[in-house]
């Protein structure tokens, strides 16, 4: 992602709701998870954002995000709390002990809260001896939480090599993140890969090939038996192979900007360059491939907002209408 911006300083600056939302956003980018949630408000029992990773949900396996943007870096007190809190109302019954325990720290955790992260035998002795002095009088306001049987009994058996620590750095080399600086802070998505035309016509193609196919016929008075027809005519068949070029330029921006924006984003590109094209679609033409070539020209001419305005070549533009009619949402044939 290039650009001197340091995305890294903004998400420094959120405040905790903001920073909860964002790992919200990037945990829902993250492959692995049925289902992700934000625990908002007081009762949230030391989850802020959850993954959930069955459809049993606190019932099976899932992973606790912790986030919060303290002045400074999380204290050995303050993680082992966040760790205790959540053991104890797992072991009240109102969710399974998370598979993952995970801090996301963007300004980083104390030195002898990673030292004691880093020896899970040691993280669970520290909570232990921890319990009376840090726990006990913090996880409710009502009562005193004792270490009794049925809260040991869950940390006893709680695998501590599972608690993490997400920094900043972590968040900003996983590939999920790139989507959300795209989307929240108008990052550079960089440019999608060079394109090869398929030698042969593909199934995938099909819709808007038959639907020009037709075109020529109708230009040329005389109707041809398919796009091997087409291909081969010294008048027709160079078009068609220019329009199977827009086509599948259109083809490779979507699919690498799908994979590396958020939804939102793309479908705005879409939008705007349906919306800067329908009325001339809609316009009179003296046949239909007078009503694709008129298409075709005001494509060209077609300006997008958003992160992939400098990306979104004339190609593009062009061959995202012949995408339009691929998906339903326009023919090339006469409007009805």
């Amino acid at each position: 992602m290039s650009g001197d911006i340091r995305y890294d300083r903004l998400i420094l600056l959120m405040d905790d709701d903001e920073l909860e939302m964002f790992c919200r956003a990037w945990t829902e980018k993250k492959s692995g998870y049925v289902e992700v949630k934000r625990i908002a408000g007081t009762g949230d029992m030391g989850r802020d954002v959850v993954g959930f990773l069955t459809d049993a949900r606190h019932d099976g396996q899932w992973d606790n995000y912790q986030c919060k943007q303290y002045r400074k870096s999380v204290s050995r007190s303050q993680g082992l709390l966040a760790i205790g809190k959540v053991l104890y109302w797992a072991s009240q019954g109102n969710f399974s002990p998370p598979k993952n325990f995970y801090f996301v720290a963007p300004k980083g955790l104390a030195r002898k809260l990673e030292l004691l992260i880093d020896k899970p035998s040691e993280l669970k002795k520290a909570l232990i001896d921890g319990w009376p002095s840090i726990c006990a009088n913090s996880i409710t306001k009502k009562v005193a939480v004792p270490l009794d049987a049925k809260v040991m009994s869950v940390i006893d058996s709680y695998d501590f090599s599972n608690v993490r620590i997400v920094t900043i750095d972590d968040m900003m080399d996983d590939p999920a993140v790139k989507p959300l600086l795209i989307e929240k802070f108008g990052a550079d998505p960089g440019k999608y890969p060079a394109t090869a035309v398929p030698k042969d016509v593909q199934d995938t193609e099909m819709r808007y090939i038959d639907e020009l196919v037709e075109a020529y016929g109708e230009r040329a008075e005389e109707p041809f038996a398919n796009h091997a027809a087409v291909l081969a005519d010294a008048e027709h068949g160079p078009d068609l192979r220019r329009q199977r070029e827009r086509f599948f330029e259109a083809d490779a921006f979507q699919k690498f900007y799908r994979d590396n924006t958020s939804a939102s984003v793309i479908s705005g590109f879409r939008k705007d360059v349906h919306f800067g094209v329908v009325d001339r679609w809609k316009g009179p033409a003296t046949d239909t491939l007078a009503r694709v070539e008129a298409v075709m020209n005001h494509a060209g001419a077609v300006t997008c907002a958003g992160p992939l305005a400098k990306y979104a070549h004339v190609p593009v533009k062009q061959g995202m209408c012949h995408h339009f009619v691929n998906d339903g949402e326009l023919s090339w044939k006469k409007k009805p």
